[in-house]
């Protein structure tokens, strides 16, 4: 055989394996999301609680259910694996609503014996004054607020157990010795939406509104 014949064949051979590579890469990752590269720069531990579908770059991602980016997989909201004063960050995102208000003082206290110092805990819950709003603007109907205020109860773990109002969990966090609490857009903290409730909207007759209370504070010396 011609020496520059072999040397097409082979090339083209090996073109060929690496085309249905790339295919076979495709289909395999076709269902999965991309992951999200926020803007903040933040240097340290940083944790995602209830992570779900949502998966930050970066942040190690905790949930109750297999996706392909959640590391660990626990029903429970324990950080058995970090140290205590390890975490620089910590993300909730419509998570505490699925806790009872006994647990939430559990959860609150793990959370700060796990951060640091001056370390950050970021919620987002359902806001019931948001949740009130949206019930008047679609002339008090139930069915547009009862999943937003009870879950969409469509798998075990999507049930709501609490409710929130800016007040009761600004006093809730500083009862637990957090400081600083103050109010968080998504965009101008992450620097990019990041597809969750953060910063979810619904439509009304009133127009597009939204549903969640987001409070950030610090764990204190």
């Amino acid at each position: 055989m011609n020496k520059n014949l072999r040397k097409w064949l082979v090339a083209k051979v090996k073109n060929t394996f690496n085309i249905f590579g790339w295919v076979k890469l495709a289909l395999v990752n076709y269902d999965k999301k991309p992951p999200i590269y926020e803007k903040m720069n933040n240097k340290g531990l940083k944790v995602h609680i209830g992570s779900g579908e949502i998966n930050i770059q970066g942040w190690i991602n905790i949930d109750a259910r297999d996706f392909a980016h959640v590391h660990i997989i626990d029903k429970e909201i324990n950080l058995a694996e970090f140290t205590d004063n390890s975490i620089q960050e910590i993300y909730l995102c419509h998570i505490l609503e699925h806790v009872s208000f006994a647990e939430l003082e559990k959860i609150l206290k793990l959370i700060y014996l796990k951060l640091q110092v001056g370390g950050l805990v970021r919620l987002s819950v359902p806001d019931f004054d948001k949740i009130l709003s949206i019930y008047h603007a679609e002339d008090n109907n139930i069915d547009r607020v009862k999943h937003i205020l009870m879950g969409g109860q469509d798998y075990e773990f999507n049930f709501h157990k609490s409710v929130y109002t800016k007040t009761f969990l600004s006093k809730t966090l500083m009862k637990n010795r957090f400081i600083d609490v103050s109010e968080w857009d998504t965009l101008s903290d992450f620097g990019v939406s990041l597809g969750d409730w953060s910063n979810g909207q619904v439509k009304t007759k009133n127009g597009k509104m939204l549903v969640s209370l987001n409070l950030k504070a610090i764990k204190g010396v």
